[in-house]
C-alpha cells in the first residue's frame, strides 16, 4: 500500500497514469512504447490495395498508433490508410498495420490496434503533428 509520502514523491504523471481508466478494456496487458491520449473521433480506414473502406471510431492515439472500434472484423497484418480530419480542416492519411483485432463482448463491435508505419520523414512528422494536435486540443479543453 502506498503511503502519503510515497504518493507525494512520485512524478505527477505516474500518479495520473495509475488512476486512469482506459477505454481499452478489451486488452489484458499494455505493451505500448508511447503514451496514448483518449479520443473519440470518426475516421475512414481503407485497406491497402483495395477500394474497400471501413468506418471506424478512434478511441485513443499515440505516436505508435491508434486503437479503433468498428463493426468490421479486420485481419491482423493488413496494411491500411486511416483518413482523419485535422484541426485546420484538411484531411490526413496515416499509413498503418493492423496488429490485433478483438471482438468486444456483448456487442457487434471489434476493437483493433493499428501501428503507424510511416515510410519517410514527412509521414513521421505528419503523425507527430496530428498526435500533438490531439494533445493540444485536450489541454485547451482542460484549461477552459
Amino acid at each position: 500500500m502506498n503511503s502519503p509520502i510515497t504518493l507525494l514523491c512520485r512524478p505527477f504523471w505516474l500518479a495520473y497514469e495509475t488512476r486512469r481508466i482506459p477505454l481499452n478494456l478489451a486488452y489484458n496487458t499494455d505493451k505500448r512504447r508511447y503514451i496514448r491520449y483518449e479520443l473519440l473521433d470518426y475516421a475512414v480506414m481503407s485497406l491497402d490495395g483495395t477500394t474497400e473502406t471501413v468506418n471506424v471510431v478512434i478511441t485513443d492515439i499515440g505516436l505508435g498508433g491508434v486503437q479503433v472500434r468498428t463493426r468490421t472484423q479486420l485481419i491482423s497484418g493488413s496494411k491500411v490508410f486511416i483518413q482523419v480530419a485535422c484541426t485546420d480542416g484538411e484531411s490526413l492519411s496515416l499509413r498503418g498495420e493492423i496488429r490485433h483485432t478483438v471482438e468486444i463482448p456483448n456487442s457487434d463491435l471489434f476493437s483493433a490496434g493499428v501501428r503507424f508505419v510511416p515510410e519517410n520523414h514527412e509521414e513521421r512528422m505528419a503523425v507527430a503533428e496530428f498526435v500533438h494536435q490531439v494533445f493540444q486540443r485536450q489541454a485547451d479543453d482542460l484549461a477552459s
